[in-house]
C-alpha cells in the first residue's frame, strides 16, 4: 500500500515526460485507432454524432423503425397535432418516458442507443399520455395483462470499443476491464489510497467488469488488480511509471 508521500512524489514532472506534448500525441493516436474500429465494425458499433443529426433530421415522414450504427431510429408524424410524443421501454420496466424531438419537417424522432446485451426492443408509444403501439411498427405483441406493445429485434449484438476512464453526465468516471471471467477485479488508484480490496469491479458479463465512482477534480494514477497481480489499463494509452518504476495508467479528472 502506498503512503500520500508516495501520491504526491508520483506526480513529480521529474519522473515522468511533459505531460502535455505526450498527451497531444496519444490523444491524436487514440482518436485514429477509435475511427479505424468504427468504420471496420460496420453498424456494430456507435454512430458518428454528425451522421446521426443528418439522419435525424432529413426524415420527412413517419418511417418503421431502423438501425443507424448502434442507435434505433423512431419517428411518428401524427395525422392530428400533438403537443408530445414520448416512448417507454420493457428493458427498463416501462419507468422511464423518454421524450421524441420534433425536427425540421415537423417529425417527432427520438434516436435510442441501444444498449449492449439487448437484441429485442419492446416499446410503447406515448402521444400526449396515451399509450399504444408504434404505428409505424408492424411487429406487435402482447404482455400477460394483454397490453399490445412493438417489438423490434436487432440483427447482431450491440458492441461498443472500451475507452477509459467513460466520464458520465452526472460527472462521475466510470471504468471497464475484460478478462477471464469469474474473477475478483478490484480499481487500485490514489483516489482510494491505493486500497487493492477497497473497488471491487462488477462482472456485468462473461469476463466483462465495471465500475463507476466520483473521483475528485485533477490528475490521478491507477491499475487494475487481479489474481494477485497489477494490470495496466490497456484501454487507456495515456501512462507514466510511479517512484517504484512500476508503469501505471493516469487521467485527469474535471469534478
Amino acid at each position: 500500500m502506498k503512503t500520500q508521500r508516495t501520491q504526491t512524489q508520483s506526480t513529480t514532472p521529474e519522473r515522468r515526460p511533459a505531460a502535455k506534448p505526450r498527451k497531444k500525441r496519444l490523444s491524436l493516436l487514440r482518436y485514429l485507432i477509435l475511427a479505424c474500429m468504427l468504420a471496420s465494425a460496420g453498424n456494430a458499433f456507435a454512430v458518428n454524432p454528425v451522421t446521426l443529426q443528418i439522419a435525424v433530421q432529413s426524415i420527412e415522414s413517419t418511417e418503421p423503425p431502423h438501425m443507424l450504427g448502434d442507435t434505433l431510429l423512431l419517428s411518428l408524424k401524427p395525422d392530428r397535432p400533438a403537443r408530445f410524443v414520448g416512448v417507454r421501454f420493457a428493458h427498463e420496466d416501462w419507468r422511464i418516458l423518454h421524450s421524441y424531438e420534433m425536427n425540421e419537417n415537423g417529425v417527432f424522432v427520438y434516436d435510442f442507443p441501444v444498449p449492449e446485451g439487448v437484441r429485442e426492443i419492446r416499446y410503447r408509444v406515448v402521444v400526449d399520455g396515451l399509450w399504444m403501439p408504434d404505428p409505424a411498427n408492424p411487429r406487435v405483441d402482447a404482455d400477460d395483462a394483454g397490453n399490445v406493445l412493438s417489438v423490434y429485434t436487432l440483427d447482431r449484438d450491440i458492441v461498443r470499443p472500451i475507452v477509459n476512464p467513460k466520464r458520465e453526465h452526472d460527472g462521475s468516471v466510470t471504468f471497464m476491464y475484460t478478462g477471464d471471467p469469474g474473477r475478483r477485479v478490484t480499481l487500485v488508484g490514489d483516489f482510494n489510497n491505493w486500497d487493492p480490496f477497497m473497488e471491487s469491479m462488477e462482472e456485468t458479463g462473461p469476463g466483462r467488469y465495471a465500475i463507476t465512482l466520483r473521483v475528485p477534480a485533477g490528475r490521478h494514477w491507477y491499475f487494475f488488480f487481479t489474481e494477485g497481480r497489477r494490470v495496466l489499463d490497456p484501454y487507456n494509452p495515456e501512462s507514466g511509471i510511479d517512484p517504484d518504476g512500476i508503469k501505471v495508467s493516469y487521467f485527469s479528472s474535471r469534478s
